[in-house]
């Protein structure tokens, strides 16, 4: 991000035999906190609110205040090259040129935090674009720590999502049902779904989609899964995530997923 991508374009100015009582007049309309000084259509200084904010004679001109030893930096400089020069040099603002050496705007430390504030809400827009419930749900699953899966519980809760995870295991005959039980408790426990009927069935019918793929691939077998259930804008995703039993304990890692509508 650049300068002249935040910065405030035709900044407001005054000339240096302007009173206190005008600049004071000046700030205040247009709820800003720093003038530029011009004379003959030159950059000679600037004036904060805090350069005037004790002085009683309104009458002063403003040349008797300003900060005429200026800082400047051209439009095409990076935000972080403008934010170190505002931190170096203790000040809150930077008049800005363009390459013809031409006034054309003004940079502030606010006008930093909000280019910050905004890149990351731009970039967070993007990112939803690509982060599904589905993804959401995979990546969740398949975690390896503690720590990773408090890290993407809180990334979903980030894109408006809500997201729960959990583990369970057991034979052939029982794993469908601790499948559903389990990922049915801990969509409760985190908020996931509300408890009634209708969502819990939700989940069901998510869980019973992964399943029947799992299923499919390795009829008859049990073992153990990590299960993440995101729930999205009017659906649940589930991913399921591990290895089967018995013949396969050293086999490949399976992962399914299951939507269901809520």
């Amino acid at each position: 991000m650049l300068v002249k991508d935040i910065m405030t374009p035709d900044p407001i100015t005054i000339g240096p035999n302007a009173t206190i009582f005008e600049a004071e007049k000046m700030l205040s309309i247009n709820k800003i906190g720093r003038l530029l000084i011009v004379e003959n259509e030159k950059l000679i200084g600037m004036l904060t609110d805090g350069d005037i904010i004790s002085e009683r004679n309104l009458e002063a001109p403003v040349s008797e205040f300003m900060s005429a030893d200026l800082i400047i930096i051209n439009e095409n400089s990076t935000v972080q090259q403008a934010a170190k020069k505002l931190s170096e040099n203790h000040i809150g603002g930077l008049p800005v040129y363009n390459y013809k050496d031409d006034l054309v705007g003004v940079v502030t430390s606010e006008d930093i935090v909000y280019g910050y504030l905004k890149d990351e809400e731009e970039e967070m827009e993007m990112e939803k674009k690509t982060i599904t419930p589905e993804s959401s749900a995979i990546y969740l699953s398949m975690t390896r720590s503690r720590d990773y899966e408090e890290y993407w519980l809180k990334k979903i809760e980030g894109y408006g999502y809500r997201g729960a995870i959990t583990q369970t295991g057991a034979s052939a005959e029982k794993l469908p049902i601790k499948l559903r039980e389990s990922t049915t408790v801990a969509a409760i426990a985190r908020g996931v779904i509300n408890e009634n009927s209708r969502e819990k069935m939700a989940v069901s019918n998510a869980v019973k989609d992964a399943y029947s793929q799992l299923d499919l691939v390795n009829p008859g077998l049990g073992g153990g899964f990590k299960i993440a259930v995101v729930r999205g804008d009017g659906h649940i995703s589930v991913a399921i995530f591990g290895k089967f039993g018995h013949a396969l304990v050293d086999g490949p890692e399976q992962l399914t997923v299951g939507t269901s509508v809520i």
